[in-house]
């Protein structure tokens, strides 16, 4: 009859199944020390830990903070936001949310200093276009980081979505 005890003296007296058990810790424990041994002398050394950055407002994949409808709506007659409409002159004199300033995107270079000095002192600035599908309030949202302002809140749905939902509109 085969006996389950282990050959080697350091073990002799363990039985096969924890012998198994204490195999398998020695060699994680060896690949750890290897491992850390190793980044220890290399010359580029990877860090063991790294600080995680501070918490930041929920952000949608285009990289900007999201705006809702109840937002906009809370925040719309607050003198400390501001509003912008990314759409043409024509389409904001049709209609736009109330309080909104008009800054279309492809007149930026024209319309930015005039309101430069307004945007900086804002609080906060919320974006919108035409609708769901528009680009343009994103990619004015862009030019406005770029220009050094922070604090941009993406209004998706823009005046799609605030007419659907029954608010009234600024001419």
């Amino acid at each position: 009859m085969l006996s389950r005890e282990w050959p080697l003296p350091f073990f002799k007296g363990m039985r096969m199944k924890k012998k198994n058990y204490l195999q398998m810790l020695l060699m994680v424990l060896a690949s750890l020390v290897i491992g850390l041994g190793s980044n220890y002398f290399s010359r580029k050394p990877l860090p063991l830990f790294r600080e995680m950055p501070a918490a930041a407002p929920a952000v949608s994949v285009s990289g900007f903070s999201e705006a809702d409808v109840d937002f906009v709506r809370q925040f719309s007659a607050d003198p400390g936001i501001v509003l912008l409409d990314a759409r043409t002159v024509e389409n904001f004199e049709h209609g736009h949310i109330p309080g909104a300033a008009s800054l279309p995107i492809s007149r930026f270079d024209e319309f930015f200093p005039h309101l430069q000095e307004r945007l900086r002192a804002a609080r906060m600035l919320i974006v919108y276009c035409s609708g769901w599908t528009c680009p343009d309030s994103h990619e004015l949202a862009l030019r406005l980081f770029q220009k050094g302002l922070k604090v941009l809140f993406l209004y998706k749905g823009g005046m799609e979505d605030w007419l659907e939902k029954g608010n009234a509109v600024e001419k």
